[in-house]
């Protein structure tokens, strides 16, 4: 099991990004050197590989690595923003052997855009959701959950419901990158006394 940084450039600039993702690193792979790794990734015996990025997508061999990926038996899947997904992607994402998708979703509309730094990023995401699972993908969520999102918890359960979202990672944001510059944005430990019996509420229904 493994989980490939393709490329740290990005079409957002999280407020929590661990990362710190936008730019390309300048020595990341070529599109050549990317299908060498999933030769060897095949000898070493992987199943499965999640691109990740900064935003996978934005690698310029992004297709072919899943298609090399899937033709060599490894099953890929992907973390995404979703921002650039449009429905042409999403069928080429299939076509090309993606099975599964996850979407970082980080509240509702005014907080996600917040936190992920870009006006109208709620909704691009919220249009990715639809197009991956038009296309045949497999959808899931991830959230980053922290003192600027907590209170929207339900309200996020119901909207990812809504959109056909089956499986839901739940993360507590953590002190690194960008969110180590916001302290005032994370948990403290009295705060989870009312957040995780609140997730074990949504976990129960």
């Amino acid at each position: 099991y493994v989980v490939w940084e393709l490329t740290l450039r990005c079409d957002h600039a999280c407020h929590h990004c661990g990362s710190r993702a936008v730019k390309a690193r300048p020595d990341e792979l070529s599109v050549e050197e990317a299908l060498q790794v999933v030769t060897e990734l095949e000898e070493m015996g992987a199943h499965e590989v999640v691109l990740i990025g900064g935003e996978a997508y934005l690698h310029e061999g992004f297709l072919d690595i899943i298609a090399a990926l899937s033709k060599a038996g490894i099953t890929p899947v992907m973390t995404t923003g979703g921002m650039g997904i449009t429905i042409e992607l999403a069928h080429k994402m299939a076509q090309a052997g993606l099975r599964r998708t996850s979407v970082s979703v980080d509240g509702m509309r005014r907080t996600h855009d917040r936190m992920r730094n870009r006006q109208g990023s709620f909704e691009h995401t919220s249009l990715a959701l639809s197009n991956l699972r038009e296309a045949g993908i497999d959808i899931s969520a991830n959230t980053n959950f922290n003192r600027l999102n907590q209170h929207e918890l339900e309200p996020l359960f119901e909207h990812l419901k809504a959109h056909g979202v089956k499986s839901w990672q739940i993360q507590i944001t953590s002190a690194l990158g960008r969110a180590a510059d916001r302290p005032q944005m994370l948990f403290q430990p009295w705060d989870l006394l009312d957040f995780l019996p609140r997730v074990a509420t949504l976990k129960e229904k």
